[in-house]
């Protein structure tokens, strides 16, 4: 009987927390389930953009291998390097991906390989050497929730597409959680929050094996935890200390996203001192780099990794005698040119091996629910001063800046004028949260009852994950 009350009391206790849940967090959780469990359902495997890298890495990674193998034992001056360096896996992924690079995708069926023909080289236990690709030094951490995934489908005595779909749950439910609490953490706009983390790419992401989706998570987290440090009294150094391990953690998963270091200028000097600033700061930065440069030493060096389409290091040279060829080229091609069509595109929805982008009018409608979501003022009315916007769109154009330069320095050849290959607007997901207090202001902006809104925004999200199923289904039927 006591039993019985306990569980109906936490039960209770359960139902008023549940109650006290903002709309927006409660919106994200329903909607994300739903639509990044559809979009298992619907996108057969190794579909998403470098997904065979993605799932060789983790796959790699649950096995205990970090450092990423060479296909040729020597490599001349001259020879190719590009997918000479991977790792030896089961036989069963690459008949996987040998079948979705065949069938593209397309009325494909369970297991997704080539069962037949290659059950005698999978039953044996055969490897087979797959090459990584751009993905060959990414750190471990972003694929935490798929190694999990893999190493619980191996313990079980699952088959390789079993381990592959578990990675995939994981994948989704890791950034469902995250994300979760980002929105519940943010102290501006949460409605503009769950726009953002219900990005119809990011959803995409995070509900393959790729580790994207905990790149964009994280990131979210972290300034969602940074921006809600703006209103304390006083800042602690557990605080301070978890702020830092979140930093080292995303730089090492993605190296561009030091940058956002700068959002720590945000916080009063009242709360955080210029003088704990400095301390913190350099250490900061200093253990990102340290730790950084102690991955990329057991990884491959960018120059052989990259050397068939580029010269990073030469890049670099004539970036440092000559920096308006660089910038010559983002403003004649991206930020005047028609190039920058692609970045909308593919922050937004361009699915599949990047062959499926949204409709225009989808992706119009997308960023018309964000605009009218970041208005909407927050409970407590959080609002940025002019130099803290100053900060913040300093943090945004020194990020974006950066990124351009990342990929025109490894994808590019040296001086190239008229495009800079293998950008894509899913590189500027994890940043975009920090758009949203840009928005905020003292006074209410949208004289619209908070229902209403809530409507209005849920409506027009609500549709345009529905065209990205619909797309989504056109591009893979059953």
């Amino acid at each position: 009987m006591i039993l019985i009350e306990k569980l109906l009391d936490n039960s209770s206790s359960l139902l008023d927390s549940l109650k006290k849940v903002a709309f927006p967090n409660k919106l994200f959780l329903v909607l994300s389930l739903f639509f990044g469990l559809m979009m298992i359902k619907i996108v057969p495997p190794l579909q998403a953009p470098d997904e065979v890298g993605h799932f060789v890495k983790a796959y790699a990674f649950s096995e205990f291998k970090v450092r990423p193998e060479s296909y040729s034992k020597k490599i001349g001056k001259e020879d190719k390097t590009w997918g000479n360096f991977g790792f030896d896996v089961p036989y069963a992924i690459k008949s996987m991906n040998s079948y979705a690079i065949d069938k593209g995708g397309e009325n494909e069926a369970y297991p997704y390989s080539y069962e037949k023909a290659d059950k005698a080289k999978i039953k044996s236990g055969e490897k087979a050497f797959i090459g990584t690709g751009g993905i060959t030094n990414y750190h471990f951490f972003s694929y935490i929730p798929q190694i999990i995934g893999i190493s619980f489908g191996k313990n079980l005595g699952k088959p390789i597409i079993w381990q592959y779909y578990a990675a995939r749950y994981f994948n989704l439910i890791a950034y469902i959680v995250i994300a979760f609490f980002a929105i519940w953490k943010f102290p501006f706009s949460k409605l503009g929050a769950t726009v953002l983390a219900l990005n119809p790419m990011a959803l995409f992401l995070a509900s393959s094996t790729s580790g994207d989706g905990l790149i964009i998570s994280l990131s979210f987290l972290f300034i969602s935890w940074i921006l809600g440090l703006i209103s304390k009294d006083r800042i602690s150094n557990s605080v301070l200390l978890i702020s830092a391990c979140l930093m080292v953690l995303l730089v090492l998963m993605k190296p561009t996203l030091i940058t956002l270091g700068i959002l720590f200028f945000l916080i009063p000097n009242k709360s955080f001192s210029l003088k704990r600033k400095a301390i913190w700061g350099v250490g900061i930065f200093t253990a990102s780099i340290f730790f950084y440069l102690t991955w990329n030493k057991l990884m491959i060096d960018q120059q052989i990794l990259y050397r068939d389409f580029a010269n990073p290091k030469e890049q670099l040279v004539l970036f440092l005698k000559q920096p308006s060829i660089f910038f010559g080229n983002f403003q004649k091609n991206y930020l005047f040119g028609a190039n920058g069509d692609n970045i909308v595109y593919s922050f937004v929805g361009k699915f599949g091996l990047l062959d499926t982008p949204l409709g225009l009018h989808w992706i119009v409608l997308y960023f018309t629910s964000l605009i009218l979501a970041a208005l909407v003022q927050d409970k407590e009315k959080h609002f940025l001063l002019i130099k803290q916007r100053i900060i913040l769109i300093v943090t945004l154009i020194v990020y974006t800046l950066l990124t351009f330069f990342a990929l025109y320095q490894i994808w590019n050849k040296v001086g190239q004028t008229d495009s800079i290959e293998g950008l894509q607007g899913r590189y500027f997901i994890p940043v975009s949260l920090a758009l949203i207090p840009l928005f905020s202001s003292k006074e209410k902006i949208l004289n619209i009852k908070p229902l209403k809104i809530n409507g209005l925004v849920s409506g027009l999200l609500l549709l345009v994950l529905i065209a990205t199923l619909v797309t989504l289904t056109t591009r893979y039927p059953a």
